[in-house]
C-alpha cells in the first residue's frame, strides 16, 4: 500500500505480538498524527491504546485498517524514547508495552493543555569541594564540563559531611554537566531520599530549575514534570526508579544513588533495575554515568573488574583517616554480663552510649521494627506460632501478640507444646529497644524511628535514636556515635545478598557519624570475624565486593553469570521449557518453591547473555502464540532468588 502509513506500538502484552503494526492514516487525522503521539487503533476486534512510532509512505501489507483516533499529539514516544524502551524490553526478555507503561506516566489531559510555567536557567556553583577531595576528582569535573562522558563508580566515604557528602558530590557532577550545555538525571531509591535531595538541589540551582518525578507526587504533578523534560524546559530531573527514563534534552549525565538498594528494582514485569536501565541509556545516548553510594554493589564491582566502569574513591588507608573509626564487639552471654542481661547489649556498648551521649545524639540501628520481631515460649523455648494458621507470632506493641501472616490477635496465647501462656522476646524490635534504653538512661530523650513513626530530622542535643535501616533521621551536625545492634541477625537473612545488604546498611548508618576530629565513632555488636564486619573495620568495601563477586562466580550466580528465573504453574513451566532445546544453557530445576508454584533457573556465561535473553523471549513468544495455559513469570538477572 502507498500513502501515509502509521507504524504503531499497540498496548498488547503478548510476546509474539511485540512489534509495530501498520495502519492507514485517514485524511482527517493527518495533521494530528505525529511521531510519538498517543493513539487508539482497532486490534483483534477492539479499540486498543498505542503509540505512533513511525510514519512511512508505504507498507508491505496490501490492505490496512485505519488509525482510530489520536488521543494526544504530544510527542512523548519519540524515536529516542522508543529505542530505549525497546532496548530495556529486549534486555529483560519482556515486551515493549510493559516497559512503556513504566517509562511514560499516564496522561493527565488538563495538565497537558494548561499553560506551563517558565523554567529558569540553573545557577552555577561557586566552587566544588567534595569530588576534588578524591583522586581524579578534578579530572572528572573537567571531563563533564567539556562535554565528555566518563562512566564511573563513586564510593563516597562513610562520614558526615566533607568527602562523605554524597548529595554534595552529585550536585557538583550535575553542575559540571550543565556547564557543557547538557542535562542530567538523578535517580534515588525512595521518596524518603528524594524529598531532601530535591530541596538541596533547588537550594543549589534555584527553586524553579529542578524537576521531580515520583508517582507519590500525584498524577498531575508527575505528568507536568515529565512534560517539562520532554519539551526541553527541565535540564535537571530527580526522581525514583522510573525517572531513569526521563526524556530530558541533550542528556549528559545519569546518576544512580545507592544502586544496591532493592527499591531500584521494579516490582512489575519485566522487573527492570534502574542501574541496568541507566547503563543501557548512557551507552545508547553517549551520556556519562555515575553510580554513587557509601558502599558498592557486587554488580557495580563486576563492571569495574570488566573495565567498563572507572573507580573514584579513597584507598582503605586513606579512608580510615577520614571516616569515623569502626570497632566491633562480640555478643556476650547474659549470664556472664549483667549489663547484657538487663539491656541485651554488652557492657562495651553500654559504655559507648554513656561516653557519646554528652556530645550529642547517638544513633542505634536495629534490624527489625515493632516491639518484638519474634516471640517464643518462656518455658520451653519453642517459637510461638498462631493457633489459626501456624504462622510466627510477633508483637508490634507491648503485650499484644499477633500473627505475622494472618494478623490474628489471640486474647490469650497458649503454647501448643507445654500449654503455658508466658512469652519471651528472643529478638526485640525497635520499639522494645527504645523502651529498654530509655529505662537505662533516665532523663535522656529516646526516639523510635521505624515503621510508621519515621522521623526525618532530630536536633543536635543528647538523645538515643533507635532506627531501622533506611529510617534513620538526619542530625544537622551528624551523630556523636553510631551503634549497630544484632549484626548477626542482619547477616543471617534468607537472601543470597545478605552480606552485601548488611554492608550497605551499615555503611549508610556510619555515613551519619561525625568525623574523627569531632569525636565520631561507630560500634558494631556481633561477630567481629565475619568478612562483612571485617570490611567495615578495615574500610575495605572494594575488597569485600570483589570477594563476594568471586564467590558468586564460583557458585554460578549473578552477576558472575547471565541468569533467567522462570516461575509459575508446573505444566506452564514444563511447556515453556519445551519451546527451546536450550543447547549450551545450564538448567536448574524445575523445583517446587511454594504451593503449586515451581521455578527453574536458566544460566549461561556472561558472554552468552544476549543469546539467552533472545531464546527466553522466543520461548515466551511461542507460548503466547500457542495460547498455552497457566501462569508464568520471567525474571532476567533477578536481584534475589526468593519470592517477595
Amino acid at each position: 500500500m502507498t500513502g501515509r502509513v502509521a507504524r504503531v506500538a499497540v498496548d498488547v502484552a503478548l510476546a509474539h505480538l511485540d512489534r509495530l503494526f501498520d495502519y492507514e492514516i485517514p485524511e482527517q487525522l493527518a495533521d494530528a498524527a505525529t511521531v510519538g503521539a498517543r493513539v487508539k487503533v482497532p486490534f483483534a476486534g477492539t479499540q486498543r491504546d498505542g503509540w505512533l512510532i513511525e510514519i512511512a509512505e508505504t507498507s508491505e501489507v496490501a490492505s490496512l485498517a485505519r488509525l482510530g483516533k489520536v488521543v494526544s499529539s504530544e510527542p512523548l514516544a519519540t524515536p529516542e524514547t522508543h529505542a530505549l524502551i525497546r532496548a530495556v524490553a529486549d534486555h529483560y526478555a519482556g515486551v515493549w508495552s510493559d516497559v512503556a507503561r513504566l517509562a511514560i506516566p499516564p496522561r493527565h489531559a488538563a495538565t497537558e493543555k494548561a499553560p506551563q510555567r517558565e523554567w529558569p536557567a540553573p545557577r552555577e556553583l561557586e566552587r566544588a569541594s567534595v569530588l576534588p577531595a578524591y583522586p581524579d576528582g578534578h579530572a572528572l569535573l573537567e571531563a563533564l564540563a567539556t562535554g565528555r562522558s566518563p562512566r564511573l563508580l563513586w564510593q563516597a566515604s562513610a562520614v558526615h559531611g566533607g568527602p562523605g557528602d554524597l548529595l554534595g558530590g552529585v550536585i557538583e557532577a550535575v553542575d559540571a554537566t550543565l556547564r557543557s550545555g547538557r542535562s542530567a538525571v538523578v535517580v534515588l531509591p525512595t521518596v524518603r531520599e528524594l524529598t531532601p535531595a530535591v530541596a538541596r538541589f533547588r537550594a543549589a540551582f534555584g527553586h524553579g530549575a529542578v524537576g521531580a518525578l515520583a508517582s507519590e507526587a500525584g498524577r498531575s504533578a508527575r505528568y507536568r514534570a515529565y512534560l517539562a523534560a520532554s519539551r526541553g524546559q527541565a535540564r535537571i530531573m530527580l526522581g525514583t526508579r522510573s525517572a531513569v527514563f526521563a526524556p530530558v534534552r541533550d542528556l549528559g549525565l545519569v546518576v544512580v544513588v545507592d544502586d544496591g538498594h532493592d527499591a531500584h528494582e521494579e516490582l512489575r514485569a519485566p522487573y527492570p533495575h534502574a542501574r541496568a536501565v541507566a547503563i543501557l541509556r548512557s551507552a545508547r545516548q553517549n551520556a556519562a554515568l555515575m553510580l554513587a553510594g557509601h558502599s558498592r554493589s557486587v554488580d557495580a564491582q563486576a563492571l569495574v573488574e570488566r573495565g567498563w566502569l572507572a573507580e573514584l574513591g579513597l584507598s582503605p588507608a586513606e579512608a580510615r583517616r577520614v571516616v569515623a573509626p569502626v570497632r566491633a564487639v562480640g555478643e556476650v552471654e547474659r549470664e556472664h554480663d549483667p549489663t547484657a542481661a538487663r539491656l541485651r547489649i554488652p557492657s562495651m556498648a553500654f559504655r559507648f552510649l554513656r561516653d557519646h551521649l554528652p556530645q550529642g545524639p547517638v544513633l542505634v540501628q536495629v534490624p527489625m521494627t515493632g516491639h518484638s520481631a519474634s516471640l517464643a515460649c518462656q518455658r520451653c523455648g519453642n517459637r510461638a506460632t498462631c493457633s489459626k494458621c501456624s504462622g510466627p507470632m510477633r508483637a508490634r506493641r507491648r503485650d499484644e501478640p499477633e500473627c505475622a501472616l494472618c494478623g490474628f490477635k489471640p486474647a490469650r496465647w497458649t503454647c501448643q507444646h507445654c500449654h503455658t501462656s508466658r512469652l519471651r522476646t528472643p529478638l526485640p524490635g525497635a520499639a522494645r529497644t527504645a523502651e529498654e534504653l530509655a529505662r537505662a538512661f533516665p532523663g535522656v530523650l529516646a526516639v523510635n524511628s521505624s515503621a510508621r513513626n519515621i522521623r526525618d530530622e532530630i536536633p543536635d542535643e543528647p538523645a538515643i535514636v533507635v532506627a531501622t535501616p533506611g529510617a534513620e533521621p538526619a542530625a544537622p551536625s551528624g551523630y556523636a556515635g553510631v551503634l549497630v545492634l544484632d549484626t548477626e541477625v542482619t547477616l543471617s537473612r534468607v537472601s543470597l545478598r545478605a552480606a552485601e545488604e548488611a554492608v550497605r546498611r551499615w555503611s549508610n548508618a556510619a555515613a551519619m557519624a561525625r568525623r574523627p576530629v569531632d569525636g565520631g565513632s561507630v560500634l558494631l555488636v556481633g561477630s567481629a570475624t565475619h568478612p562483612a564486619v571485617q570490611a567495615m573495620l578495615r574500610a575495605d568495601l572494594a575488597g569485600f565486593a570483589s570477594r563476594e563477586l568471586a564467590d558468586r562466580a564460583d557458585a554460578g550466580l549473578t552477576p558472575g553469570v547471565k541468569m533467567a528465573r522462570i516461575v509459575g504453574d508446573a505444566d506452564a513451566l514444563r511447556e515453556f521449557l519445551d519451546n527451546d532445546d536450550w543447547a549450551g544453557v545450564d538448567i536448574l530445576g524445575p523445583t517446587e518453591v511454594g504451593t503449586e508454584r515451581w521455578a527453574a533457573l536458566l544460566r549461561t556465561p556472561v558472554e552468552g547473555a544476549r543469546d539467552l535473553t533472545r531464546r527466553v523471549k522466543s520461548a515466551a513468544a511461542i507460548r503466547s502464540a500457542r495460547k498455552e495455559r497457566g501462569q508464568l513469570s520471567i525474571h532476567v538477572d533477578p536481584e534475589s532468588l526468593e519470592d517477595r
